[in-house]
């Protein structure tokens, strides 16, 4: 079958929707032939990048993605974008057989054939597609996020890893670094692929701060005790990783996986990141290094959470319901 990932991302919109369809297309071309459609400009230019690197074909378009769909042979079409309407949706099932669209904050009653929301909230949503596949059960998540071993959490917390997505469209990284520089940590400071100004991380060095420009995120979670993120994709890493965190919302879509995520004791929300301040910053994070009991007890919770299989979950459907 012929399926089409249409998504976008880049230095405004972040990296969230690329990194989670290259998760998916990687699965789905073990059977399928697997492609992209981009819009065509300057802020989606890391995103298509990223899906190149990545061995897959990109087919870009200007204004209307109508404009490419109707010259290539697709079956399928799955969409991971939120510049999208009914008048979208409705335009491109007349042009493809099969409809898929991959949602987290729930708009409006998506006219497709099959509804994926693979965050910890996604049954809070009155969904009302035939077909949905809601919640971590469906994450899709990096293979080398898959069936890790259970987490050894240490006494005393002394490395912590910092991460604000793929991007950082609100640049609250500079605004963290001015508050760590003193404190008696090791950070561990991820700089994105769609990261601005690059050349101002590279010119900061600080004895307690180490920054990764091409970061295995695996790796770092591996020797971290734990970690201050966005409340985006990265946080299902951490969980998966058993490592505890501080989330921080950046996005208007990141607010009600943070409360959930605080609501079931697993990661302590800071809220949005214009409203934190140093001081509280600083509290929250000296509170969570010093509990060596809490940080065990969202170790343990967290990785029971997520088997990483999600990926195959979705994959297996689609390729079960959704036929040429």
């Amino acid at each position: 079958m012929n399926i089409a990932i249409r998504a976008e991302g880049g230095s405004k919109v972040g990296m969230g929707h690329i990194m989670r369809t290259l998760v998916l297309a990687k699965e789905l071309s073990l059977k399928n032939k697997v492609y992209y459609l981009c819009k065509d400009t300057i802020d989606n230019k890391g995103g298509i990048i990223k899906i190149q690197e990545n061995k897959f074909k990109v087919f870009t378009f200007k204004e209307s993605i109508l404009e490419v769909l109707s010259n290539v042979n697709t079956e399928l079409l799955i969409t991971d974008s939120y510049d999208v309407n009914e008048r979208y949706f409705i335009q491109t099932k007349n042009i493809v057989k099969h409809t898929v669209y991959i949602d987290d904050i729930n708009s409006f009653d998506y006219p497709v054939d099959l509804l994926i929301n693979q965050n910890i909230n996604a049954r809070g949503f009155n969904y009302r597609q035939k077909y949905k596949l809601l919640g971590l059960k469906y994450l899709m998540i990096r293979e080398e996020f898959r069936n890790l071993p259970e987490k050894r959490i240490n006494e005393q917390a002394k490395d912590i890893m910092i991460t604000m997505g793929g991007s950082d469209i609100v640049n609250f990284t500079k605004i963290l670094l001015k508050w760590i520089k003193n404190l008696n940590f090791s950070f561990h400071v991820v700089i994105g692929p769609s990261f601005q100004n690059i050349n101002y991380f590279e010119s900061i060095h600080e004895s307690n701060i180490e920054f990764y420009f091409n970061a295995n995120m695996a790796e770092i979670m591996k020797k971290c005790d734990i970690a201050v993120s966005a409340a985006g994709s990265s946080m299902y890493e951490l969980l998966a990783s058993g490592v505890p965190s501080l989330s921080v919302i950046t996005a208007d879509n990141q607010v009600d996986v943070a409360r959930k995520l605080g609501n079931m004791n697993i990661s302590e929300s800071l809220l949005w990141y214009n409203k934190l301040s140093k001081n509280v910053f600083i509290d929250k994070l000296n509170c969570l290094c010093n509990n060596y009991t809490l940080r065990k007890e969202e170790s343990a919770v967290g990785q029971k959470l997520i088997d990483g299989f999600g990926t195959k979950r979705i994959a297996d459907f689609i390729n079960s319901n959704f036929k040429n």
